[in-house]
Order: structure tokens, then C-alpha cells, then sequence
């Protein structure tokens, strides 16, 4: 595992969890939110939690390290998932979308801080970019709604903030219990706690549990899928730097886009908006990995 470098690690986190959300949209036609989001983190529990049983030393999960990845589950996704919802509710998806991109930022700042990370230049041109891209492409005119205080920003700041400080405390643990795959499963029981409560207090959900036949496999590719993400962003935390990591595992709406014209067939005509953003991406990504 240690000869693969941690930016192709970060770039399959992307990966995975882009082609999650596809698998998501699949199911969703046959199912609703609710049962989605709970049965994906009941597979990511059984999976990751029977990979570590059978290939990783439960032995080295001491209580301190369970304290810490626990911490990590309930801030990410739990915490900025509200806040998230909570931004978007009260600005709309035009504001709160690109403001929670810059996730990588308050990576590089509490790196810099916490572990003593040195940022260089083409680190941040490359983070830059691939902020300024992922900007581009998720922006939608007409959707912004900024009604009421200017007050309401601090939801998507705050989901960010703690975006970021979550990826630095899980490299703390990670120097604790190097097994990315116990990591992992720790955080997805923690998750699935704070995620029902969650649904619960903001999407105040009516709907029901609704599995069937049709959904079934589709959630279950997509539960396997993000499980994989999931291990995939603790190895690349384990080798690399956060303020190289992040960003390469922030380019994940450039990976759904690809997707949805492969798969979809829903997504908008190529613009010269989509080339932009996707060659500011790619070319971030391509800096980040290369420059050494």
C-alpha cells in the first residue's frame, strides 16, 4: 500500500464518492432520501466493520483513538451536513455551494496551524484553482436567495470550517491507529447516529422506509462504493499532506459531471462555463500531483 502515493488515494476518494452520488440518483427513482441515506450508512457500517474484523488487528483501537474518530463522525458529515442544510435553506444552493468549496482552505490553514505543514506556492495557486473551478461548475444563476442577514452565512462558512478541521483530527488519529479501514468503520457507526438525527431535525422527513427489489442493488453499489471512498481519503491522510490531499478529494463534482453524461443523460449541454472549470480542475489537480 505505501508505494501508492496518497494524491492517487485523494483522486479516488473523488472518484468513489462521485460515482456514489450517481448510484444515489439511480436508486433514488425507485425509493426516497430518507431510506437512502440510512441504508448507505448500514452497508458502510457491515462493510467496513467485516473488513476490519477479518484483516486488521482490532487490538490497536484504543479508547483515546475511538474518542477521536467518533469526533470525527459526529463534525463530518454529521455537524457540517446540518449547517449545510441550514445554508442552503436560508441563502439558497448559489451561495451556500460555492462557499462550502472552500473546504481545502481551512484544510491549509488548520494544517499549517496543527501540524506544521509547510504550504508552498504552487500548493496554493493549485488549491486555488481547483476551488475557483468547482465554483464555476456548481454555480447556478437564479437560485440565489439571500433574503433576511447577511447573519445566515456563517452556516456554509461554519460547514466548511469544520470540514476542514476534521480532516486534520482525523490525521491525528491515524497516527494513533494506522488502519484506515478500522478508522473508517468507527467513523461510519458514529455517522449513522448523528445522521438520523440529522434527517430528523432538519428535513423533519415524513417519508417512510421504502426498499424494494429495484432499489436494493442500486443502494447497495452505492453503500459499497462510498465505503471504498471513505477508506481511500484515511490512506491518503495517513501518506500525505492535508494541504495536498484535500483539494485533489474536492474535485469530486468534476467526476459527477463526467458521470451524469455517461450514465444520466440528464445533465446540461457542454458550455464554455463546464470547459473553464473543468480544465481549472484538472489543471489544479495536475499541479498538486506533479510539482514536487
Amino acid at each position: 500500500m505505501a508505494a501508492i502515493p496518497a494524491e492517487f488515494y485523494a483522486l479516488a476518494n473523488a472518484f468513489f464518492f462521485a460515482f456514489h452520488n450517481m448510484l444515489t440518483k439511480k436508486a433514488m427513482r425507485y425509493s426516497n432520501p430518507a431510506t437512502g441515506v440510512i441504508s448507505s450508512l448500514l452497508i458502510n457500517i457491515v462493510f467496513l466493520w467485516s473488513v476490519s474484523i477479518l484483516f486488521v488487528p482490532l487490538s490497536s483501537l484504543t479508547s483515546a483513538s475511538i474518542l477521536i474518530f467518533v469526533v470525527v463522525g459526529f463534525f463530518q458529515p454529521g455537524l457540517t451536513r446540518l449547517l449545510t442544510y441550514k445554508g442552503i435553506d436560508a441563502l439558497g444552493v448559489a451561495v451556500t455551494d460555492p462557499i462550502r468549496a472552500t473546504t481545502p482552505l481551512f484544510s491549509a490553514m488548520m494544517a499549517i496551524i496543527f501540524l506544521g505543514e509547510q504550504i508552498t506556492l504552487p500548493i496554493v495557486i493549485a488549491t486555488l484553482m481547483i476551488i475557483a473551478g468547482i465554483t464555476l461548475l456548481s454555480w447556478r444563476s437564479g437560485s440565489v436567495k439571500l433574503a433576511g442577514s447577511a447573519i445566515f452565512l456563517w452556516y456554509p462558512i461554519g460547514a466548511s470550517a469544520l470540514a476542514g478541521a476534521s480532516q486534520v483530527v482525523r490525521k491525528f488519529g491515524l497516527a494513533a491507529v494506522p488502519h484506515p479501514f478500522l478508522a473508517a468503520a468507527v467513523t461510519a457507526t458514529s455517522s449513522f447516529v448523528v445522521s438520523l438525527l440529522t434527517l430528523w431535525y432538519v428535513e423533519k422527513s415524513q417519508e417512510t422506509w421504502k426498499m424494494n427489489r429495484q432499489c436494493f442493488w442500486w443502494f447497495l453499489a452505492a453503500g459499497i462504493t462510498i465505503s471504498l471512498g471513505m477508506v481511500c481519503i484515511y490512506y491518503a491522510l495517513d501518506l500525505g499532506k492535508v494541504s495536498v490531499v484535500i483539494p485533489i478529494s474536492s474535485t469530486g463534482p468534476f467526476f459527477s459531471l463526467i458521470f451524469s453524461a455517461l450514465f444520466l443523460r440528464d445533465v446540461e449541454r457542454v458550455t464554455l462555463r463546464i470547459v473553464i472549470s473543468a480544465a481549472m480542475i484538472v489543471g489544479g489537480v495536475l499541479l498538486l500531483t506533479l510539482w514536487k
